[in-house]
This record gives structure tokens, C-alpha cells and sequence, in this order.
């Protein structure tokens, strides 16, 4: 009898990056609204910076660059101009479309990022249809990634075993949440390894590679 002890019986997609090619886009708008506020910062950097990363830290980082709090609408304000660019230009990761159509596996969605922007990217790209009801954010637990929480309770209110979870991440925080959950971690990492990549992930470059790697 072939041993089951390994199965994979939820696969939990991060969004930003993952599923959706939004990370350059919300790297776009950054460097464009801080410049409003004499601070100069490329896409390139923005996009190294603030992947992964919450919006509390960045905004942190962008006070730090400012050298002065920021106003109370800052972020509010940087939503609205992400949430224009991302109607405009946001496209889904190459494959995605075709990889949740494909699987057999259960699977659910949870982002670092508000329900109102992952629900926008999910619409624009066509993804939301597939992830309707298994939607998590990490504002419903107020704790971001690396933190394991959100991952945590994605895998309880779904009623599976974290270490029966597989967790399909790009960026390090995700990555790192995904070990600290105690779930098989696959990294998306498209454009190159990231330096700092803990061992024992299975790294993939294209999400048509992600199959083999849920089997048990």
C-alpha cells in the first residue's frame, strides 16, 4: 500500500507575486506617490525593499527616508493609487490560470494584504472564481508573515493538519512563515534564487513545475 504519511491535503497560494504579477506594480506606485513627499525611491528599490513585507514596515521605512512622520491619509491616499495602476496594468503570473484549474488538491489563498486589495487583484486577473470562500488575509489575525499565524489559522478554519499543508510562497517572509507554520514550502523564485533561502524548499521557476511536487 502506498504510504500516505506525506500527503499533501491543502495547498495555501500567497497572492502578491504568487499568483499575481502585482509586486511590480505596487513597486511602481510607491516610487511614484513618495515622490510627493521628496522622497526618492526607484521601483527597483521599492520592489527589493518591500516585498513580502507589511505595510506597517514599509510605511516605517518610508518615514525613515522622509525623516519626518508621514500624514494621517498617507497610506489611504498610497491604496488609491495602487488600486488605479492595478486595474490598469495587473496581469496574472504566467501559468496561474491554468495551474488552479488543474489541480486536484484543495487549496486557499492568504496574503499578507487587506481583503479589498486581494479580492481587486483576484477580479482583475481572472483568479477569483477559484478562490471564492477560502480567502485569507492577514488582517483578520493581525499578524503578518514571517509570522506563522495567518498560515495557522488558514489550515484550522479548513480543518487540516499544518503538516499536511503545502505553502506556495515567492518572497522570504512568506517563505519563512511557511517553515515557522511547520507545512512543505514551495518558493516560486522566477527571476533567480533568492540569496537567503533557508534549506530543504523545493524551488520552483514556473508554476507549470508546482504538480510534482505535491505528490506524496
Amino acid at each position: 500500500m502506498k504510504d500516505s504519511s506525506n500527503a499533501i491535503d491543502l495547498v495555501i497560494f500567497d497572492c502578491d507575486g504568487t499568483l499575481v504579477d502585482s509586486e511590480v506594480v505596487a513597486a511602481e506606485a510607491w516610487s511614484e506617490y513618495v515622490a510627493r513627499y521628496g522622497v526618492d525611491l526607484t521601483a527597483r528599490e521599492a520592489l527589493a525593499q518591500f516585498r513580502g513585507v507589511s505595510m506597517k514596515l514599509c510605511v516605517a521605512r518610508i518615514e525613515e527616508l522622509h525623516g519626518a512622520p508621514l500624514p494621517a491619509g498617507f497610506e489611504k491616499e498610497l491604496r488609491e493609487v495602487m488600486t488605479g495602476m492595478l486595474e490598469q496594468r495587473l496581469q496574472p503570473i504566467n501559468g496561474a490560470l491554468e495551474m488552479v484549474q488543474a489541480l486536484s488538491i484543495p487549496y486557499a489563498l492568504a496574503s499578507n494584504a487587506p481583503h479589498p486589495k486581494i479580492e481587486l487583484c483576484l477580479r482583475v486577473t481572472g483568479l477569483l472564481p477559484y478562490f471564492a470562500g477560502r480567502i485569507f488575509s492577514a488582517y483578520d489575525v493581525q499578524r503578518w508573515k514571517p509570522d506563522p499565524a495567518l498560515f495557522l489559522f488558514a489550515a484550522n478554519s479548513l480543518g487540516v493538519d499544518p503538516a499536511r499543508c503545502a505553502v506556495v510562497e515567492d518572497s522570504l517572509p512568506g517563505i519563512q512563515a511557511g517553515i515557522a507554520a511547520g507545512m512543505k514550502v514551495i518558493a516560486l523564485q522566477e527571476h533567480g534564487v533568492h540569496p537567503e533561502m533557508p534549506a530543504g524548499v523545493s524551488v520552483i521557476t514556473r508554476l507549470a513545475e508546482l504538480h510534482p511536487h505535491l505528490a506524496s
